[in-house]
């Protein structure tokens, strides 16, 4: 049996690819999938491409498009049928812009036949997130920013088409997010919990008015509650490190279920699980060196540029603590100049020590999208430093550990704010025995935040190690140029995630589906014995 779902706000299809591999009596058709980014819908439209051929039945041109051996026209054209469907469920809409009726008419008809369905999206949440405010704040007209209620945008599909699940998510900012002088997060339940009377006026007359106007009850996916108004704002909160996901995510998500389908009482939540460290999903990858901005490639000028800036920097004769410096004298040792930069495609590696049948994918013979970005040779010091101190101390270090010679020269790094250091972890490493920080849309400008645990490799996280972190399958390929193939990524849910949380759906809407059974049972009895 399949149940449809449209995913709004879709970004690359984090959420979407959770529901699209949950299997068992009851699965997940993704019918419609709306993103306003280009990059982002070319990246939909692929995967919903992917999605049209049975479990390991994608055509051999599929891998050699990932492998970067044919072009997406010598693909798409061998399968018309196939990239004309992807085409039909993958929209690229802005919905705060487009009309009003064509929005109506695309959703209907994803719909259409269907008692029930499902809706997935996040809203865009730059005005939520912790950072984004502290730095929208000093901007004039920050209390009016539009993105404070673009889940209006969401709250109108749901007011309108009243599916009978919604999944939201967003930022863990929300929680404490103000807009003029209110706190966002109370008014989103309530209006979620009526949507159609939450609607402005000139909202409601743009929109198809159902017979029946709808409630919700709005549970959590990590909080057992006998009643929706039971919970408090934090019990929405899921730590993403907590269920599996080898990174430390915490974001805010909203299970909406129907009041005419809505239990009194909810325990269905998403079960715990071990917990999963950075070296369980990107150790064994092809090892990779970082290159140059000045464009060299050559392994042993890279090695001999890396040497030159480590001594020239003075760092090691000013450097006390003496674990940390032995460590980066043995790893530059330890370089073997043999190494690439890695590229679109690379062959060899070994299998994660954790989740292989969730990321492996044998039909690929290597990994897509693990590429090194060129530094500047200062950046090289610091993070072959960063590196060495997160192996020897367990923890990356702040700017307050760094040498004087290695400090950055940037403003944000140097200037204090009531005796503190802005942004105090500019430069930091994954721990390999850890979950990673956040994954986030940062990663397109800079890879300051995410240096590679290992100083040999000397090298922030490629596109394809940021995915792993993200629980991307292997042949999960990101359109675009690189800043936004990592832009989509830190964006997401992760899909493995997501995919947790479809189980938890799945076992609703079996549930309901059953007492539809009985309810029509009941029907059909009264009316033979009438």
């Amino acid at each position: 049996m399949k149940i449809p779902a449209i995913d709004v706000f879709a970004g690359p299809g984090g959420l979407n690819e959770g529901f699209a591999t949950c299997g068992g009596r009851l699965t997940f058709d993704i019918a419609l999938a709306i993103e306003k980014n280009l990059h982002a819908v070319r990246t939909l439209q692929l995967r919903n491409f992917f999605r049209q051929f049975p479990a390991g039945k994608a055509p051999d041109l599929y891998y050699a498009y990932v492998r970067n051996e044919v072009s997406e026209a010598e693909l798409f054209n061998a399968y018309p049928e196939q990239i004309g469907e992807a085409r039909r469920r993958t929209w690229m809409a802005d919905l705060k812009e487009v009309d009003t009726r064509l929005v109506i008419d695309r959703m209907s008809r994803a719909v259409e036949g269907h008692r029930h369905w499902v809706l997935l999206g996040g809203p865009p949440c730059q005005a939520y997130s912790t950072i984004g405010r502290s730095r929208m704040a000093k901007l004039e007209g920050f209390a009016d920013d539009k993105r404070h209620t673009l889940y209006r945008e969401y709250l109108k599909v749901v007011a309108a088409f009243q599916p009978t699940v919604f999944v939201m998510e967003n930022v863990k900012g929300i929680l404490s997010s103000r807009h003029k002088e209110q706190h966002v997060f109370p008014r989103i339940l309530s209006d979620l919990r009526d949507p159609w009377s939450a609607l402005l006026p000139a909202s409601r007359r743009k929109l198809p008015r159902p017979a029946v106007t709808r409630g919700y009850s709005i549970f959590s996916f990590s909080t057992p509650a006998l009643g929706d108004f039971s919970l408090k704002p934090a019990d929405y909160l899921i730590e993403a490190e907590k269920y599996g996901i080898p990174q430390t995510r915490h974001r805010v998500i909203l299970l909406g279920i129907r009041n005419d389908y809505a239990p009194g009482s909810f325990s269905s939540t998403v079960e715990e699980a071990a917990q999963l460290s950075v070296a369980d999903v990107i150790g064994g990858m092809p090892e990779i060196r970082s290159a140059l901005s000045s464009d060299e490639t050559d392994g042993s000028a890279w090695l001999s540029a890396l040497r030159k800036a480590l001594h020239e920097s003075g760092v090691l004769s000013e450097l006390t603590d003496s674990r940390v410096r032995d460590a980066m004298l043995e790893s530059v040792d330890a370089i073997d100049e043999r190494l690439t930069r890695g590229g679109s495609f690379v062959r060899g590696g070994t299998r994660p020590a954790k989740l292989a049948r969730w990321f492996c994918d044998d039909r690929l013979e290597g990994l897509p999208q693990h590429e090194s970005r060129a530094h500047m040779s200062p950046d090289l010091v610091r993070y072959l430093f960063v590196a060495c101190y997160s192996l020897v101390h367990g923890v990356s270090p702040k700017l307050r550990h760094f040498p004087a010679q290695l400090l950055p020269r940037h403003a944000s790094a140097i200037r204090e704010r009531n005796g503190r250091v802005d942004f105090d972890d500019r430069f930091r490493a994954q721990c390999w025995d850890r979950p990673a920080t956040t994954v986030t849309a940062h990663l397109r400008k800079d890879g300051h935040y995410f240096i590679h645990p290992d100083p040999t490799q000397c090298r922030s996280l490629t596109v394809r190690e940021a995915a792993r972190l993200q629980t991307f399958p292997d042949n999960f390929f990101f359109e675009g140029p690189r800043g936004r193939q990592f832009e989509q990524i830190g964006n997401a849910v992760p899909p493995l995630l997501a995919r947790k949380l479809a189980e938890v759906v799945q076992e609703l809407l079996l549930d309901f589906i059953e007492r539809d059974s009985v309810r029509e049972a009941k029907v059909n009895v009264s009316c033979v014995g009438t």
